[in-house]
């Protein structure tokens, strides 16, 4: 929907605020923050309000290691196949490098300690019979103090559960901690 421009003077109705005003792109839904296990779960955060979500996280680990997406309807992790992939570079060596899985790991953003790794998570069509998808923007890694990577990760589902929720973890391996804020796109 396009931007009205009010004038002074102009009387705002409440069909202008309906159709104007509260036409955001994004709409808020929460904010989580996690610390002290290889696991952060976002259980039921994805209903039938929206088709596609956006999630921003902020993400730092116990050491430098993998970080992994994947798919829960409830507390249970689908063990269906996620096919993922990722691409990027790294700023010390400006070598890149790409990566692919084919399990119930898909690929996410590689983390660190102290230099927080911050990206937008897209995820589509969780809530729909069909094979939810997920892809990051973008996002920058923070290695150390002279080095961080720039990379581009995504993947899919292979089954057509209705996903209700996803967790990050590292597998196993170190702890994490961070923030995700997680947005709707919102319906016209």
């Amino acid at each position: 929907m396009s931007i009205k421009t009010f004038t002074t003077g102009e009387v705002l109705t409440a069909a202008d605020t309906n159709s104007y005003l509260a036409n955001s792109g994004l709409v808020y839904i929460s904010t989580t923050s996690f610390s002290g296990s290889t696991v952060a779960q976002f259980q039921s955060c994805f209903t039938s309000t929206y088709t596609n979500y956006r999630a921003i996280v902020s993400i730092t680990s116990g050491a430098g290691n993998a970080c992994y997406l994947r798919f829960l309807v409830g507390a249970t992790v689908q063990t269906g196949n996620i096919l993922s992939q990722v691409a990027g570079i790294t700023f010390a060596t400006d070598a890149f490098g790409a990566s692919h899985r084919g399990d119930q790991y898909g690929l996410a953003p590689t983390i660190f300690p102290t230099y927080p790794t911050a990206y937008g998570l897209d995820f589509y069509g969780p809530q729909i019979s069909g094979y939810t998808s997920y892809n990051t923007t973008h996002y920058n890694v923070g290695i150390s103090a002279t080095d961080t990577s720039l990379a581009f990760t995504g993947g899919r589902n292979i089954a057509t559960t209705q996903i209700d929720g996803f967790e990050l973890t590292t597998a196993g391996a170190t702890n994490i901690a961070g923030t995700m804020t997680l947005y709707g796109y919102r319906k016209a």
